[in-house]
């Protein structure tokens, strides 16, 4: 899968964030995982972002440990980014 990770200069990094999303989805597999943190490590500003991503994502778990959001939360995320909108237009 190509991604739009350009190391044109060291500022341009347009494809990291995507890329982390990507990594940290439960459902990556393993080598794709692989393959990401290798294309990450190659840019000194794009590895400082990934350690950086998962130093909170590892203060958040060890903080929240295995609390769960309410269900009524849950509900409104999961509808909030799963929305979407049909139109039809008949003539």
């Amino acid at each position: 899968m190509a991604t739009e990770h350009n190391h044109a200069n060291e500022a341009d990094c347009r494809g990291m964030h995507q890329l982390l999303c990507e990594l940290f989805q439960p459902d990556t597999p393993p080598e794709r995982v692989a393959a990401i943190r290798q294309e990450l490590a190659s840019c000194p500003d794009c590895l400082r972002q990934l350690e950086s991503e998962e130093a909170i994502r590892g203060l958040v778990r060890d903080c929240c440990g295995q609390a769960h959001a309410p269900r009524v939360l849950r509900e409104r995320i999961i509808t909030s980014i799963s929305y979407t909108e049909v139109r039809i237009q008949r003539r």
